[in-house]
């Protein structure tokens, strides 16, 4: 911020929050389109994208922009909304517990490794090498991704497919019909992901959830920093190594056991809906005393696995419950944590002030303890409420 001549530390936050609103319009706009015209077009896309956005972060030269090309830097990530949709296009049901974790780690982690990695490279090199870092990465990644990756979407399989078929035939005029068929309904698949946020009891539920765990986590992940400086005496590079605690990944196995359903993912997901309260009062009231700073650590480490032992099982039991539109049931779930994550963090700093770091971060503990009988639900009801749940499949007409 003081190469912007600013000291406002709501900058800080707002360079965080915008990138969460980012993130929230893409999906919308990724999951639907993906539906229509299969993933791989759509996935190289935000992919450049990405890219592009990157290198104009790196060349900003006020706060203003460097906010306004975070938050499209933000629209192209795809990855949210379209990894695990992918992996449900790939694998058999009992076989997608385990590439839904790997699918869905990276994009979970960033959060955990970027303060590291900036930190340091921040001090050595100035701030605009972490975003040349993302776009060279980003660059070589979005190459090797458009060369290797073909669709996978089977309903866009098949059209190809009867495409070539008509064509051998001399039938082109029926596949005019559909080009107008999917014209017709382009705004009303484009709308699906919020559709389903508001009319599927499973979808709106679980993106309550989902969105509460990952508000409070980017409280934790936009307070921490300044927590272990002040309280610790840390550099900022050193600050970012408390990232570390959130570095905790869960196994996630599914077991065949006679007929698979989704509900088998959600015992890992209590799990996790427990584990996050406790790493808020571990962290809030031990940072609080000023106790050796590895304990505050491990508090942060258990809300680190906390929250990924409730998002992939989450993401696996939609890719499950919704099939060919997992990517709309994804990024509803995905639009919603977004915007509570865009929000959120600009109330941790007031909270700290008027509550200090044991009451703040135990308020946010209780919170989360509000939220756990969710999983339960979904364990016991979840089969009931996926029978009522109802689909437009216009799309793939």
């Amino acid at each position: 911020m003081n190469d912007f001549h600013t000291s406002d530390d709501a900058y800080q936050t707002l360079l965080v929050s915008v990138w969460e609103v980012g993130e929230a319009v893409g999906p919308l706009l990724t999951a639907s389109l993906s539906e229509i015209y299969g993933r791989c077009p759509i996935y190289n896309f935000v992919n450049v994208v990405f890219v592009v956005f990157s290198v104009a972060c790196a060349l900003s030269n006020n706060a203003s922009m460097l906010a306004a090309f975070r938050f499209f830097n933000g629209i192209g990530d795809g990855s949210l909304a379209l990894n695990a949709s992918v992996v449900g296009d790939m694998f058999r049901q009992e076989e997608r517990g385990l590439p839904v974790a790997l699918m869905a780690f990276p994009p979970l982690i960033g959060p955990v490794a970027g303060p590291i990695i900036g930190g340091y490279l921040t001090d050595a090199a100035g701030w605009q090498w972490a975003f040349w870092l993302s776009a060279i990465t980003g660059g070589v990644c979005t190459g090797a991704f458009g060369l290797v990756y073909r669709e996978t979407y089977r309903p866009r399989l098949r059209q190809v497919h009867e495409k070539k078929a008509q064509r051998q035939q001399h039938h082109q005029h029926i596949s005019q019909s559909r080009v107008k068929s999917n014209a017709s309904f382009l705004l009303k698949d484009l709308l699906r992901p919020i559709h389903m946020l508001f009319t599927s009891k499973i979808v709106l539920l679980l993106s309550a959830y989902v969105s509460i765990v990952y508000g409070l986590n980017y409280i934790l992940l936009t307070t921490m920093v300044e927590v272990f400086e002040n309280v610790y005496g840390f550099s900022q590079g050193a600050a970012g190594l408390s990232y570390l605690g959130l570095n905790r990944y869960v196994k996630h196995q599914s077991r065949k056991t006679g007929k698979m359903e989704p509900e088998h993912r959600l015992p890992v997901m209590l799990v996790g809906a427990i584990l996050v309260p406790l790493g808020f009062f571990l962290y809030g009231w031990t940072a609080e005393k000023g106790v050796f700073y590895v304990v505050p650590m491990i508090g942060t480490g258990i809300v680190g696995f906390g929250f990924f032992a409730t998002t992939i099982p989450l993401q696996a039991y939609l890719v499950d419950a919704f099939g060919d539109y997992a990517a709309s049931a994804v990024a509803a779930t995905v639009v919603s944590r977004c915007v509570v994550a865009a929000v959120l963090p600009l109330a941790g700093p007031p909270l700290y002030d008027r509550l200090g770091l044991g009451w703040g971060n135990s308020v946010l503990g209780f919170i989360a303890v509000a939220f756990v009988p969710v999983p339960v639900l979904f364990m016991r009801y979840g089969r009931r409420l996926r029978a009522e749940t109802k689909i437009d499949h216009s799309a793939l007409r």
